[in-house]
C-alpha cells in the first residue's frame, strides 16, 4: 500500500516530466483543486452554528417558516 508521501513523490516525478508549455495548465488545475478545498472548509465552518440555539427559538423558526417566507417574499410585479 502506498502512503501519502510516496504518492506525492510519484506526482512530483510526473510533474518534472511535463513539458514547459503545459505548466500553466497544470498550475490552473492545481489552483482549482485548492479553491475546492477552501470552499468546503468555509461551508464546514458553519457546522454546529445552531447547536446552542434555544428550543423555543428553534420551534418558533420551524413552525413559522412558511408564513415568514411568504411575508418576506418579493413579488415579481413590484
Amino acid at each position: 500500500m502506498i502512503n501519502d508521501t510516496q504518492k506525492r513523490n510519484q506526482i512530483l516525478r510526473k510533474i518534472y516530466r511535463i513539458p514547459s508549455e503545459k505548466l500553466e495548465e497544470l498550475d490552473d488545475f492545481v489552483s482549482r483543486l485548492e479553491q475546492d478545498i477552501n470552499k468546503k472548509s468555509k461551508v464546514m465552518s458553519f457546522a454546529g452554528a445552531w447547536q446552542n440555539l434555544d428550543d423555543s427559538v428553534f420551534k418558533d423558526l420551524t413552525e413559522n417558516l412558511i408564513s415568514n417566507r411568504q411575508k418576506n417574499k418579493r413579488r415579481i410585479d413590484e
